[in-house]
């Protein structure tokens, strides 16, 4: 699989398929948690998923291999394969590319600018909380009092 314009866009490449692939990682470890405790006998014993192949642990991973890990590792690493193929078909791959281009042309607030930002927003929160938690406090007041 060549790799569409290799030396462009990496970073914004890189970070999508991480996220993306941090989900699917996600993903995996939910559905074989969810294939092996699901699927109950009868006699509450573990189902199918749960059967272990081998009758040992594999080794490093101390996993039993089950049907339940064979099918959450192809669906993992067959999603990670399509990811890494739909990040590098051509219409998506510009779209990173002008994304990263764009994200280089913008100027970013230093350190101080944000920290100042972030108080002014911290003090404008707080101030309307504190005039809606007054005024729900009011009309409360009044509704009890005068109308009810």
């Amino acid at each position: 699989m060549a790799k569409y314009k290799p030396d462009q866009g990496t970073i914004a490449r890189t970070s999508a398929y991480l996220m993306v692939a941090s989900l699917i990682v996600f993903g995996a470890d939910t559905l074989y948690l969810w294939l092996r405790t699901s699927f109950r006998q009868a006699d509450g014993s573990p189902g199918w998923p749960a059967r272990d192949l081998l009758g040992s642990p594999l080794p490093v991973v101390s996993e039993t291999l089950s049907p339940a890990l064979i099918i959450v590792v192809v669906f993992a690493v067959a999603a990670l394969v399509g990811l890494y193929r739909l990040l590098n078909r051509p219409k998506t791959a510009d779209l990173l590319i002008d994304c990263e281009t764009e994200m280089r042309k913008c100027t970013w607030p230093t350190l101080e600018e944000t920290w100042k930002s972030s108080v002014v927003v911290l003090l404008v929160v707080v101030f309307f909380t504190v005039v809606l938690a007054g005024m729900d406090l009011f009309l409360n007041f009044v509704a009890t009092q005068y109308v009810f």
